[in-house]
């Protein structure tokens, strides 16, 4: 009979994760150096060029507020929440980045309708997703409630359909549940 290995906390598929973003974060920084020919056509055994997937471009850029000099920003919040610093930030500022104008896609627009059928978000949708993907990204735990009633009800309900299993989510499932 053999034994099955443990399983993986969270914690350590977070620091896989932030290993693995660090060092493809490396790569696409390294500048691109010109190669004589392509080998990815005589390994097909294709004559034409092989398409190479390019990840697209971040939307937004997340300045993280952290006691740690010259951090770096960041382009998904997936890498906010899988960054080693993670735990040292106390705030992250977001701004949008991609192509002008701002418009919101279909998935984004559909979290600004939860907030606005919340009771929030008027007016300035782009603005009510750019404050979402903020409350989204880590609170300070010593000003939890404090910026939970800030934002109020409908963002933290915004934050929770982005991301509901952000590392801070279940705090934020629970000031709902308590502030009824």
């Amino acid at each position: 009979m053999t034994s099955q290995p443990p399983p993986l906390s969270r914690r350590t598929v977070l620091k896989l994760a932030a290993a693995a973003g660090w060092s493809l974060g490396g790569l696409l920084l390294m500048p691109a150096v010109p190669t004589p020919f392509r080998a990815t056509a005589a390994l097909s055994g294709s004559t034409a060029p092989v398409a190479e997937e390019v990840p697209p471009a971040p939307r937004y850029r997340f300045d993280c507020v952290t006691p740690v000099l010259a951090f770096a920003p960041l382009g998904r919040l997936e890498e906010v929440w899988a960054s080693p610093r993670y735990m040292t930030f106390t705030d992250c500022i977001v701004t949008y980045v991609g192509e002008a104008p701002h418009a919101l896609t279909a998935e984004e627009s559909a979290i600004v309708d939860v907030v606005a059928s919340a009771g929030g978000g008027e007016g300035d949708r782009e603005g009510t997703y750019l404050l979402v993907l903020r409350a989204s990204t880590r609170v300070d735990p010593s000003r939890l409630h404090e910026r939970l009633s800030e934002l109020g009800r409908p963002i933290v309900e915004g934050s929770l359909a982005l991301a509901p299993d952000a590392p801070q989510a279940k705090l934020f499932a629970e000031w709902l549940d308590a502030t009824v």
